[in-house]
């Protein structure tokens, strides 16, 4: 081990080497992230296709992209520090660093099982393709729902409805359900018709659904046209019918509110009155 002294002096001779070679290793730093996502869109273009962004397929290899790319970029900056450390252990032998390094990682591995756990989940999120960054998901046995902010090979980051961030070890993710996964069911149920407007419903459904499919600005969010799929049993409102087409799944909600703002002024135009729940006063 040398002394402190020929540390110094060694520094000293090769202040340059050592510039350069820090300079290398701050560069590849800080362009890491731009060169991973230049490679990895050329990798998904030449796999799946040109994405720009729009439709079903695009936005999927838009979320796909984000995830991979801020993951490789993870590691690979991290390759890049493991890379200086080993340097700096090579050119001035300071061997005792590499010793600490070892026995830190070791007690990490046996103490903290429940972390290889998150990093083998981690793996398997990624290869698998269960969510990516942008997809809504939610977890069965759990109350975390919500948008996916970032993957990692540790934790999942998810922010709800209302802000909320939750930071989840991979390793919590057992039962996922993805609701923003290439396309989902944009449905909508009517309730307390009359038995005499069944088919006059049934119509306005239909066009509604025409109207919203030929729409422009809904031109890239509906993929089937949505309409009536079933009369469900009725309640004690009445009838109850059930409307559904294939949609954008990210877009679920923006289609169905807009159908219900829709049916809500046709059914006035049409003359047709749907049987209320009336709460007791008082």
């Amino acid at each position: 081990m040398q002394s402190a002294q020929s540390i110094v002096q060694w520094f000293t001779d090769n202040i340059v080497l050592l510039l350069a070679i820090g300079a290398v290793l701050v560069l590849a730093y800080a362009y890491s992230g731009p060169i991973v996502d230049k490679i990895v869109r050329r990798t998904l273009r030449a796999a799946d296709g040109d994405f720009s962004g729009e439709g079903v397929e695009d936005t999927e290899l838009q979320k796909r992209s984000a995830t991979i790319v801020a993951l490789v970029t993870t590691v690979l900056r991290l390759s890049i520090l493991g890379i200086g450390v080993l340097l700096f252990v090579g050119l001035t032998g300071s061997e005792w660093i590499l010793i600490l390094i070892g026995l830190f990682v070791a007690g990490m591995a046996i103490a903290g099982q429940s972390i290889v756990l998150d990093y083998l989940m981690g793996i398997l999120i990624i290869i698998e393709g269960q969510f990516f960054q942008g997809d809504n998901i939610e977890l069965g046995d759990k109350r975390w729902k919500g948008t996916v902010e970032s993957v990692g090979l540790r934790r999942t980051v998810i922010r709800d409805v209302d802000g909320t961030v939750y930071s989840v070890s991979n390793g919590e993710l057992r039962s996922v359900a993805n609701r923003t996964r290439i396309y989902a069911a944009g449905e909508v149920r009517v309730r307390g018709i009359r038995q005499g407007d069944l088919v006059k419903v049934a119509r306005i459904m239909d066009r509604i659904g025409q109207d919203l499919a030929s729409d422009p600005s809904f031109k890239g969010s509906v993929l089937e046209a949505p309409h009536l799929a079933f009369i469900d049993e009725s309640d004690d409102l009445g009838s109850v019918a059930v409307m559904r087409g294939r949609v954008v799944a990210a877009d679920r909600w923006r289609v169905a509110t807009e159908i219900r703002l829709r049916l809500d002024q046709a059914l006035k135009d049409e003359g047709v009155e749907l049987n209320r729940l009336v709460l007791p006063q008082g």
